[in-house]
C-alpha cells in the first residue's frame, strides 16, 4: 500500500508594492505577491480601509515584462477614467472590431481591434469561456491600416506555427524554434543544390 505524499503548501513570497495611483476616492496601492509559482496582483487603498481588488489571479510563464505591462495600462487606465479600473463600468464609446481568428490545441482565439484615445490597441482573447486575455500591440495610432494587417498576420501565424498562444511564449523558446526553421530551410537548400 502506497502513503500519499503530505501536500505541501505554496510558498508564499512577501507582498511587494508595485504601483500608486490617485483617483478621486484616494490613493490605491497596486501590489504583487508570488504564491507558489505564480503572480497575484491586487489593488488595495493605501489607507488599509475600504475594498480591495484582484487584478490578475496569477501571471505564470509570462515573466517580468508581463507584469510591468499590466501594471503599466492598469494605472494608466485609473488616470484616464479617474476612477479604480476593476470598479468602473466599461466604457461605452471604445469601438471594438474583430480583426483576425486563429485555432490551436488549446481552443480558438479572436484578435480585437479597438481605438482608445486615438491609439489603436490589439487584444487577444479567448472565442468563448473566461480564459485570459492578452495585450498583443498598443499605440499603431501613426502607422495605418496596412501596419495593423500586417501585424495580425504576423501574430495568427505564429500561433498557428507555435500552435500556441503566442503571448505565453517565451522569447527564447520563439527564437529557439526560429533557429530550428532556419537550418531546416539550409537542410532543403543543400538537398537541392545535390
Amino acid at each position: 500500500m502506497r502513503r500519499k505524499a503530505p501536500r505541501r503548501k505554496p510558498a508564499v513570497g512577501e507582498r511587494v508594492e508595485l504601483a500608486r495611483y490617485t483617483v478621486r476616492d484616494g490613493t490605491r496601492i497596486v501590489y504583487g505577491q508570488r504564491i507558489g509559482r505564480v503572480v497575484r496582483v491586487t489593488d488595495c487603498p493605501a489607507r488599509g480601509r475600504g475594498r480591495a481588488f484582484l487584478v490578475e489571479r496569477g501571471l505564470e510563464r509570462d515573466g517580468y515584462p508581463a507584469l510591468k505591462a499590466l501594471v503599466e495600462d492598469y494605472t494608466r487606465q485609473a488616470g484616464r477614467l479617474n476612477a479604480i479600473p476593476m470598479a468602473a463600468s466599461l466604457p461605452e464609446d471604445i469601438d471594438q472590431v474583430e480583426l483576425g481568428r486563429y485555432e490551436f490545441t488549446g481552443g480558438e482565439r479572436i484578435l480585437y481591434g479597438q481605438r482608445v484615445n486615438d491609439v489603436v490597441r490589439v487584444t487577444d482573447r479567448p472565442a468563448w469561456g473566461c480564459d485570459r486575455s492578452y495585450l498583443v500591440e498598443r499605440g499603431l495610432d501613426g502607422d495605418g491600416y496596412p501596419a495593423l494587417e500586417a501585424r495580425v498576420a504576423d501574430y495568427t501565424r505564429e500561433a498557428m506555427r507555435l500552435d500556441a498562444i503566442p503571448m505565453t511564449v517565451r522569447p527564447r523558446r520563439r527564437a529557439d524554434e526560429e533557429e530550428e526553421d532556419d537550418e531546416g530551410d539550409e537542410d532543403e537548400d543543400e538537398d537541392e543544390a545535390a
